[in-house]
């Protein structure tokens, strides 16, 4: 039985020691397609939740669904920047890795909008969610303004 107990512990830890390998192998590429992935996420979540508070598509009740996928996506902005992932079509600026304490605070303000807003949405008070909506909007902008290139 000891013996049993032991070997199972054995392949736990070869495959966490594994999984925790594979995960510190990340590539430059890799982690730019999972950034791209979330962002792209993030923009359809907002897009959908801002056509539906303008009233151009029915609220169904998913206000609410968007506003925590939105806080989930940006969740992971923490995560998603990994040094030498801006590469191919990157729009990272290079500030982003330069003066990782302003990075890190405009991320932290989106989350704190972003939660805002999920609470917001669960309230059902139209004019809370507009806030909210407008606050997380202006959260993001001004990330995208210090860290992302100009879009056209």
């Amino acid at each position: 039985m000891f013996r049993k107990l032991i070997s199972i512990l054995t392949a736990v830890a070869v495959t966490m020691g594994i999984s925790v390998h594979a995960a510190a192998d990340t590539t430059p590429e890799d982690a730019f397609d999972y950034r791209a992935a979330i962002m792209t996420t993030l923009r359809g979540h907002l897009v959908a939740a801002s056509m539906t508070m303008r009233g151009l598509v029915d609220d169904n009740g998913q206000i609410a669904n968007h506003a925590r996928g939105i806080e989930y996506g940006v969740s992971e902005l923490h995560n998603i920047f990994q040094e030498g992932s801006d590469i191919g079509d990157s729009e990272a600026l290079p500030v982003i890795w330069e003066d990782t304490e302003e990075f890190a605070a405009a991320i932290t303000k989106i989350q704190e909008a972003a939660a805002a807003f999920v609470a917001a949405a669960d309230s059902g008070d139209a004019e809370a969610i507009g806030g909210a909506f407008r606050n997380l909007g202006g959260s993001c902008r001004g990330c995208h303004d210090e860290f992302r290139v100009a879009q056209d």
